[in-house]
């Protein structure tokens, strides 16, 4: 069976508001892979799409070579909601047996599997305490072992450390990387540092189309870029100035700030261009603090949806 995610002119509207649009992609899956993308560019409705919630307005969808509307796929696709809810005064063994129990495991399979994977997630623990005692952290905890009851395939994290304070984030990170070893994820995020340090390939969605997808390397490659920091506000514009150097693809103020600026160019041309800065700012008698290689992959993301 194939670990891939295959969509073709995948459109989905929701009365007057399109949330994708002509959406064709090919993503193999057995590495993880991370969705990225601003709010309102269209993740949480394809991950809908791919679980079978929510049926495209056009197109067509593949998950792991069938469509999602098969019963085949059952088990062997599990899934994260961002925003999801348990049961109150029900105890959390209780609820995910039942889930274990709707997947087709019998009741004695069913406390196996739960036990199982409580003590997958370090949260065996939890098991007998009811949903609303739980801290947010341990709510995600919860819902990431009933993601993974029936050991399937592929697991859908829809922002899995989303309003998780720094320890619980650290420790989700983690887990995601221990469970990778096993299990393909396809994980949403607006934390570009989660997605590369968990992932490999990544797929970048804006306004509901498709950006970019590849690997986090080759859209690095393709993003490159400096951060320069000046002694003073310069008194020529910048922007401009170095925008018509010859291998640069972009200059941008950093937030306005008229004294930092990311300056972006085309792969291999790394000296060149920073010789030419320096060259430039010497002749306009503008001092340099810093001028360094920019490596975070937020900034050739924002670079890419800004595109």
């Amino acid at each position: 069976m194939t670990n891939r995610i295959q969509c073709q002119g995948l459109g989905k509207r929701f009365g007057s508001v399109t949330a994708l649009q002509a959406l064709d992609l090919d993503i193999d899956l057995s590495e993880p892979t991370g969705l990225v993308g601003a709010n309102g560019a269209g993740k949480s409705t394809l991950f809908a799409i791919l679980c079978g919630f929510i049926r495209p307005s056009a197109g067509s969808v593949q998950v792991m070579g069938m469509d999602v509307r098969q019963p085949g796929l059952k088990g062997k696709l599990g899934i994260l909601p961002q925003d999801t809810s348990m049961y109150k005064g029900i105890s959390v063994h209780a609820q995910l047996c039942h889930y274990a129990r709707l997947q087709g495991f019998n009741r004695h399979q069913a406390r196996q599997e739960v036990g199982a994977t409580m003590e997958r997630v370090n949260a065996l623990s939890l098991a007998r305490q009811y949903p609303e005692t739980l801290s947010f952290g341990q709510r995600k905890k919860v819902l990431l072992a009933q993601a993974l009851i029936g050991s399937p395939r592929l697991i859908l994290l829809d922002e899995p450390t989303s309003g998780l304070d720094p320890v619980v984030t650290r420790e989700v990170h983690q887990l995601l990387q221990e469970l990778a070893k096993d299990y393909c994820l396809f994980i949403s995020s607006h934390n570009i540092d989660e997605i590369e340090g968990i992932c490999r390939n990544i797929v970048v969605l804006n306004h509901g189309k498709l950006i970019r997808s590849g690997t986090i390397s080759d859209i690095k490659r393709m993003h490159q870029c400096f951060r320069l920091r000046l002694e003073s506000s310069p008194a020529v514009d910048i922007i401009e100035t170095l925008g018509a150097m010859p291998n640069v693809t972009a200059v941008e103020a950093e937030q306005g700030d008229t004294r930092r600026y990311m300056i972006f160019y085309r792969e291999g041309s790394s000296h060149e261009v920073q010789i030419a800065v320096l060259n430039e700012m010497q002749k306009f008698d503008v001092g340099v603090e810093e001028l360094s290689k920019g490596s975070a992959l937020a900034d050739e993301i924002s670079s890419l949806l800004r595109g």
